[in-house]
């Protein structure tokens, strides 16, 4: 599962704060995902939704952390995809509640595979294959 929140500018004031609101949400410029803005975030923020202040969406979390970095806004995502270290001018807030996503690898089963993507399979497969459910977590189509 993936963890959203808020990727600012360092020097942005939600970065004071360990961990963001839907509330802290209502008052800033926000770049949001495609995905994100029909599938997850209607849930977890009910009819608040409608009262954010969406400047942008993205498709690439790393097109979004451009525009963060030139402060056009700040964007949410999922945890770990920006580099966040003290030299990136970047920070990373979880949210509260929580809201994570499950994420799926999917492949066709009887597609013909160059020989890497057979190597990267097989490495997904072996580092998962003792996790409950594995099944689930990488059906074939």
């Amino acid at each position: 599962m993936d963890s959203w929140g808020l990727l600012m500018r360092r020097d942005d004031p939600l970065s004071q704060q360990t961990s963001i609101r839907a509330d802290d949400l209502l008052n800033i410029p926000i770049i949001i995902s495609r995905q994100g803005m029909t599938e997850d975030f209607p849930k977890w923020l009910g009819e608040k939704q409608d009262k954010l202040n969406i400047v942008a969406t993205y498709d690439l979390i790393f097109n979004a952390s451009v525009m963060v970095r030139e402060g056009l806004g700040c964007a949410l995502g999922f945890d770990k995809l920006i580099h966040t270290g003290a030299d990136s001018g970047l920070c990373f807030r979880p949210l509260e509640p929580g809201l994570v996503t499950p994420m799926y690898v999917i492949w066709k089963k009887y597609q013909v595979s160059t020989p890497i993507a057979e190597k990267l399979l097989d490495e997904l497969m072996g580092r998962f294959s003792d996790a409950p459910m594995s099944e689930c977590l990488f059906p074939s189509i």
